[in-house]
Formats: C-alpha cells, structure tokens, sequence
C-alpha cells in the first residue's frame, strides 16, 4: 500500500513538473524561420529586393607588435558609408577584446563553465586611447560609451540616409592573451613564439534592414556578424618575423630576402608546394633582412574581416590554386619545424590547394588570390583569406581542420551570414560541403 501511494506521489510530481515546463521546441526550430513579408527590400523568401542595401565599412589599419610585452598597439580608420534609408544618430562597433577582461560576460559565462571558449587568464582588453569622427569635413571628439564588447559613438548631428559618409579614427592597444577563446593567441615553439591575431582591432557593427543594429555581445562562442569593405593594412614587427595576413603582400621586396621573392614567384606558377623559408632557414639569420624592424603591407577587397600572424619561427611553403575561370590565385602554409612529421604540416599547402579548387568548382569561384593557413595554439578558426589549425595535427585530422576551416570561406564568409545570432547554419552548411570534398581528395 505504501509502494503504491508513494509511486502515485512519484507519478503525480513528474506530471507536475512536465506540465509546467515552458520548452516549446517550434521556437527554436521555427518552421516559419524568415516570418517576414517582402517588400522592396528583400522578398518573402529573403533574397535581395529593388531597393536592397548594405551599408559599408572600408579600414585603413596602422599596427605594431610589440613581441617583448606581447602587446599590440594601433589605429584604424574606418570610412564608413550609411546606404541605408535611414539618418543614424549614433553608430556601434564592436571591441572583442573585451572579452578577455576579469569583468566581462564571457568571464562571468562561459570560462566558469570551461571548454573551449574559456578564458585561461585576464587582459586589460581593448585599451582605447583616443576617438575622433569627421563628417562634412567637420571633426570633433565625439562622445561614446563602452559596454563589454561594445563601443557606442555618438555623432554631433545624424549621418544622412543613401551614401553618406562619416570617418572614425580610433587608436587601440591590446595584449595578446596566451589563448584566446581558440580564435587566437601565442604559442611557444623551440624557435620562437607564434602570435595569431583574430578580432584584434575595433570593427564596425551591423546595421542592416531586419532589426536595425546587431550588436549582440561577444561571449566566446558566437563568432561574429560584420559588413564588406576594403582594408589596407600595415603592420610593423620585428624583422626576424615572418608575417602573413589576409589579403596580398603589396610590398614583398621590402620584406623577402631575393631568394624568397623568386621562390614565391615559382610558388605561384607551380602546381607542387615550392618552399619559401626551409627549415633549416629558419635558424639561418640570412633567411631574413638584417634591419631592426619592418612594415608588411597588405590589402584585402570586399572583405568582413582580417587577421594575421607572425613569426620568427615559421617554414614557408606555396603552391598555385587553379581557378575555374582561369585566374590563379596561391595556397601558403606556415609552421614551426614541430609540425613537420609523418603527414605533417608540409603537406598543408597540397590540402588548401585541393580544397579551394574543390569548392570553386563546385559551388562557388573562391574570389580572393591568397590562402593562408597557420600553425598555432588554434584548434582551427576561419577569416576571409586566412586559417588557424593546430600545429600538432597530422595526417586525417589535418586535412579534417584544414578542409573545414576554408570550407567555412563559402558559408559564412562569402554568404555573410550572421554567426553571432545563428551558428548553426556555417557549421551546418560546412560539415555538409565537407563531405564532398573529402571524397575528391581521398579518390573515393
């Protein structure tokens, strides 16, 4: 009897507990995912309309690495373009680092928790030193707010609708945290560290025609949601480092020793990976200039974002990427003489190779003329024209990373899609599109 009511009782709770729960599974997947209606600027299946519009974001970055304090310290200029129809009182961007803080969300969230987005130590984050906007030729030291990974400025009159332009200029520093919620970060090698810089410098946040300014907060595992543009950029280190960066080199005869310049030449024009830097270069100190400290600069079109690293410690290899229409663009690897094992990392180039060309012809043209992918302390992160993957990785799982990071340059870096919000539909689209090359390049 007892048994019997107490199982009744048992019964009765959990019915209780499952009435009340409040999970409906059609919000979180919505069969009407895009509810919206058309109308002139996109139609009722979400593609562009009559009156489409982006607004646009173009970056002049001035940048040096301080590899003694670890520190990166900068100034950007944003030119940013309102193509949309409305005045804008004031504009957001977004300051990722802040995230590495002792007091930000990320901290308070997801290092608690562990994983891989946690934060193994503090920085002082993104340290802005100074903010001026000019608009109609008139400049001034706006006013503006940071909150987290946040940074609202305030604009002395609205920045008018249909192609008008306001210029921010921002100067920032920021020290490079050990690891960096796997987006970026140092990593000691027998030769040198190895600096791999991602979402490291003030960037402009979305307005757009859904729901006005995104600027959810940066917590570790949303990545990001951004605009297009065009960036130059300019980036001081070291000599002994060798630097690679989204975008081209536009300035290879100040930075490359003669040799390297004609073996990147080669590269260019060779189906098989030709070394740039050798391992046994890398300890030779005629592998690089002999002047105290360079400027690499590079340019980047119609992007969302940029990244780079740097390094006295990397092997240097390319090889031509064959393109459907006919362009040529290059595959390069970097990496410590560590990562060179049996499948290695000398083999890195061959699958950015097969895998950019696998995806151009079958999707979509890659519309960039370079490809990097670093050997780091990343398990694997993509930028538009650059990769983080782990050093220590061979064989399978190379090619795993590697093919799924460029992968991720059709969905979201070409598509543009909103990471932050929805990371689900890239790493969806990607794992699927995986499958097909992975197939090609094991012949079956």
């Amino acid at each position: 009897m007892k048994k019997s009511i107490l199982l009744i009782c048992s019964y009765f709770v959990v019915f209780v507990v499952s009435a009340q729960s409040k999970f409906n599974p059609h919000e979180v997947f919505n069969p009407v995912f895009y509810p919206q209606n058309g109308n002139d600027f996109r139609s009722a299946g979400g593609e562009p309309g009559p009156r489409y519009w982006q607004n646009r974001s173009d970056y002049k970055i001035n940048c040096t690495l301080d590899t003694l304090l670890n520190k990166v310290t900068g100034d950007v200029e944003i030119t940013y373009t309102n193509n949309s129809p409305d005045n804008l009182k004031f504009l957001w961007l977004h300051v990722d680092q802040n995230i590495y803080k002792s007091t930000s969300r990320g901290t308070a969230t997801t290092t608690q928790t562990g994983g891989r987005y946690a934060n193994a130590a503090a920085t002082n984050g993104h340290v802005i030193k100074s903010v001026s906007l000019e608009v109609d030729g008139k400049k001034i030291n706006p006013e503006f707010i940071i909150t987290d990974t946040r940074m609202q400025v305030w604009l002395p009159q609205a920045l008018k609708a249909s192609g008008n332009k306001a210029k921010l200029s921002i100067s920032f520093e920021f020290t490079i945290p050990e690891y960096g919620t796997d987006r970026m970060g140092r990593l000691s090698t027998r030769n040198g560290v190895i600096y791999q810089l991602a979402q490291w410098y003030p960037r402009m946040a979305v307005y757009d025609d859904v729901q006005g300014w995104n600027i959810l907060p940066y917590v570790g595992a949303g990545e990001f949601y951004l605009g297009y543009g065009d960036f130059d950029i300019n980036i001081t280190a070291p000599a002994n480092l060798i630097v690679v960066s989204s975008g081209d080199l536009l300035n290879e005869k100040d930075v490359l020793t003669q040799t390297q310049q004609a073996r990147l030449v080669n590269a260019q024009n060779s189906d098989k990976t030709v070394i740039i830097r050798s391992a046994e270069e890398v300890i030779d100190r005629r592998s690089r200039p002999t002047s105290s400290n360079l400027t690499w600069r590079f340019k980047m079109q119609n992007a969302r974002d940029v990244a780079w690293a740097a390094s006295r410690s990397f092997v240097w290899d390319a090889a031509r990427i064959n393109l459907p229409s006919g362009k040529k663009a290059i595959a390069m690897s970097v990496y410590p003489v560590e990562s060179i094992k049996r499948d290695g990392w000398q083999r890195s180039t061959e699958m950015v190779k097969a895998s950019v060309e696998h995806y151009s012809n079958k999707w979509f043209e890659y519309p960039y003329s370079s490809m990097v992918n670093v050997a780091g302390i990343v398990g694997g992160m993509e930028y538009p024209g650059i990769i983080f993957c782990s050093h220590s990785d061979t064989g399978a799982d190379l090619w795993g990373v590697t093919d799924h990071e460029v992968g991720h340059i059709w969905f979201p870096m070409i598509v543009g899609s909103n990471e932050r919000k929805y990371a689900w539909m890239d790493e969806g689209f990607t794992s699927f599109i995986n499958t097909f090359s992975t197939k090609e390049f094991n012949k079956g």
